[in-house]
């Protein structure tokens, strides 16, 4: 699957941005392979990239291999780290491949120009992080980290945006 095809399926980005603006986040895209076993993500970890699973399956945990607690178990079409990407925030989890993985790597250098020539998408960003936010709360029991205009705030701050 294309990396287009990839952003264009994804409500996270789809809702967002323009088709001009999937095509230029495409081209900056990285199709990434993982073997079973192998860490997308490292809890604690200072995260500039999100991953879109293409293919294969992850399993998401908090805390070590022995006394870690599992959260989720996700395959194509989940979405890991978009936190981390829009605020610099920490990795809360680990995301670690349960089968051979391919998955598409959206970095903040890939986002960047995006936002930058079109700082309205941070609101958009920001809602939609908040309701990300929201439903892992009722899921699992997470008390929220940021606020919708503390994630806004903190999503311009981290990249370098004015207002």
């Amino acid at each position: 699957m294309q990396a287009r095809d990839v952003l264009a399926t994804d409500s996270f980005f789809a809702d967002a941005l323009s088709p001009a603006e999937l095509d230029s986040l495409a081209e900056r895209a990285r199709q990434r392979r993982f073997a079973s076993g192998d860490r997308l993500i490292r809890e604690d970890d200072v995260g500039g990239s999100l991953f879109i699973v293409v293919s294969g399956e992850v399993t998401i945990d908090t805390g070590d291999r022995q006394t870690g607690k599992h959260i989720a178990t996700g395959g194509a079409g989940t979405v890991v780290g978009e936190m981390s990407l829009m605020t610099g925030a920490r990795r809360s989890a680990n995301v670690t491949a349960s089968t051979e993985v391919t998955a598409l790597e959206i970095t903040k250098s890939a986002l960047e120009p995006i936002l930058a020539t079109s700082p309205v998408l941070v609101d958009r960003f920001a809602a939609m992080l908040k309701r990300r936010q929201s439903e892992l709360d009722l899921a699992y029991g997470a008390g929220g980290r940021f606020s919708g205009g503390e994630l806004a705030r903190r999503i311009r701050s981290f990249f370098g945006l004015g207002g």
